[in-house]
């Protein structure tokens, strides 16, 4: 089953582009509720690499998820095939 995972990285202008946040989301209804959010469709329709998250959608996620996001990032969400 897919799951999704949210990464963070310093603007391009910092120069940096080490993951300076990572988040892997396992629970199926979350993974669902998050496609529908960022991507308005169900986990199954959503394809593989990343998609570039905006602040309204950070800021839902972090809702959703009960999570406080470092601020100064870019934030990007993805869809993963279990390993």
């Amino acid at each position: 089953m897919r799951y999704l995972s949210i990464t963070g990285f310093y603007p391009d202008e910092k120069q940096d582009d080490s993951l300076q946040f990572e988040l892997t989301i396992k629970e199926q209804a979350l993974n669902q509720a998050l496609a529908q959010l960022t991507e308005s469709k169900s986990l199954e329709e959503i394809e593989p690499g990343e998609l570039e998250l905006t602040g309204s959608q950070v800021a839902q996620i972090s809702r959703l998820l009960k999570v406080d996001f470092p601020e100064g990032l870019e934030y990007f969400i993805g869809a993963r095939a279990p390993s």
